[in-house]
């Protein structure tokens, strides 16, 4: 049993490190309590607009974020959006689903910050900045999740940082795929 459960981990944390490294991102997971805080970072060749465009088309998440069925913006006042997401996550046997309401505030052009209002999760907040780099732009996300449901103690927090690795990593790839269109030239 315990043979298995380590080779099992031993094979995620292989699959995490290579989808992280073919993307040129970073993320990591621990344990803090019950929470699972999580960090992600990347260095993207694309300018800020660019960058925060793909940030925030709330609206498009679900064409090119894996595991995400839908997203929506119910409601926009300002700088504030309430925005409705349906998906699942997870790897080999262990998925969970996700339904969550969350109330967003823009700091243009430069900061994003969520926080569950509703949803699978007892808490969930993370924060999107950027900052112009030479030739490109740093994303950082952190964010803090406490779900609704139990996170195996062994698996689980891996189980978040693989799934949070693919969501990042689809943002990361849309927004380099929108800079190449932008610097393409005009045929």
């Amino acid at each position: 049993m315990f043979r298995r459960a380590y080779t099992s981990l031993s094979l995620l944390l292989v699959l995490a490190s290579s989808v992280s490294a073919a993307a040129d991102f970073k993320v990591e997971a621990r344990r803090d309590g019950e929470a699972v805080m999580v960090e992600a970072r990347a260095r993207v060749k694309a300018d800020v607009e660019t960058a925060w465009a793909v940030l925030t088309a709330y609206d498009r998440y679900a064409e090119f974020i894996p595991d995400l069925k839908s997203s929506e913006i119910l409601a926009r006042a300002g700088e504030t959006a309430i925005v409705h997401q349906k998906g699942e996550a997870g790897f080999f046997l262990f998925h969970f689903p996700i339904e969550v309401t969350f109330s967003v505030t823009e700091q243009p052009p430069t900061g994003i910050s969520s926080r569950a209002i509703s949803g699978t999760f007892k808490e969930m907040t993370g924060v999107y900045t950027l900052a112009r780099e030479d030739g490109g732009v740093r994303l950082d996300y952190s964010g803090r999740l406490v779900p609704e449901f139990r996170l195996p103690p062994l698996i689980g927090t891996a189980a978040v940082k693989v799934a949070v690795e693919k969501q990042f990593g689809a943002l990361v790839r849309e927004i380099q795929r929108r800079a190449a269109l932008r610097i393409a030239p005009a045929q």
